[in-house]
């Protein structure tokens, strides 16, 4: 589902009044509303703590580890509110993810807010652009998750 914010509405997810029943809501917003209105959450920059791990790694093991680092960085925030930031590295096409799929199931004992760059229109979220090879687009129903746009 689809829903346009208003500060009313921002303000019930951050306080957790949303009758949703999705772990993830994915904000294609500015950050700096985002900010705040979720500043008592947990926020996690994933770009910096995947490449820092994965910089660790040999790169033959990079790929399959992935979920396994973004599941780590989740778990083992004591919060149940939490907003990842900077996912990009998550599109890397070498990755092969499913990114939507892979934070429902990381977060799926958590409540995930997600700042993606990227545009959600008529039901379907995109990420990138059609001729970049990061480009990925997802239909929203498809996934049952809730995405906030301008």
């Amino acid at each position: 589902m689809r829903y346009r914010y208003n500060e009313l509405s921002l303000r019930q997810v951050a306080e957790g009044y949303s009758s949703n029943s999705t772990n993830l809501i994915i904000a294609c917003i500015d950050k700096a509303v985002v900010r705040n209105f979720f500043r008592d959450w947990k926020w996690i920059n994933i770009g910096l703590v995947v490449s820092e791990a994965l910089y660790k790694l040999p790169k033959e093991q990079r790929k399959k580890m992935v979920v396994d680092i973004v599941r780590n960085a989740i778990e083992k925030v004591h919060e149940d509110n939490i907003v990842l930031e900077n996912i990009d590295i998550l599109f890397f096409p070498e990755y092969s993810l499913d990114v939507v799929k892979t934070l429902q199931m990381v977060g799926k004992n958590k409540r995930l807010l997600v700042i993606w760059d990227g545009h959600c229109k008529n039901g379907v979220l995109t990420y990138s652009k059609p001729d970049y090879p990061d480009f990925h687009k997802y239909k929203i129903k498809d996934y049952g998750v809730y995405c906030i746009t301008k």
